[in-house]
């Protein structure tokens, strides 16, 4: 049920390196798989690649922020791994002040 919380969750992740990704690279967390990135580009005004994708608990838990926060994170393109920032809210901006017209 719903009172439980979220199984599979939808964030944000930033790769330092201009690498190219475009959907289903591997998401990574603590050395086992937790998802697929769904879409990904190149985010010019961040300077740095951004990927959105699903990610649940392998052991089957509740996917919370603190679950979220305590990761670390990588993408796999490739076979290649890349070290992953993980984003609850938008990297570029997270307090939604632009829709709002402040700069």
């Amino acid at each position: 049920p719903k009172a439980e919380g979220l199984f599979k969750r939808l964030l944000c992740f930033t790769i330092d390196e201009k690498v190219p990704m475009f959907g289903l690279e591997v998401i990574w967390r603590n050395g086992k798989i937790v998802g697929h990135i769904r879409r990904a580009d190149f985010a010019f005004t961040l300077n740095k690649t951004i990927a959105y994708g699903y990610i649940s608990d392998p052991d089957g838990g509740v996917v919370t922020p603190d679950f979220v926060k305590s990761g670390k994170y990588s993408l796999e393109r490739m076979g290649i791994i890349y070290p992953a920032k993980v984003h609850l809210k938008s990297p570029f901006d997270p307090n939604n002040k632009r829709v709002k017209g402040i700069y």
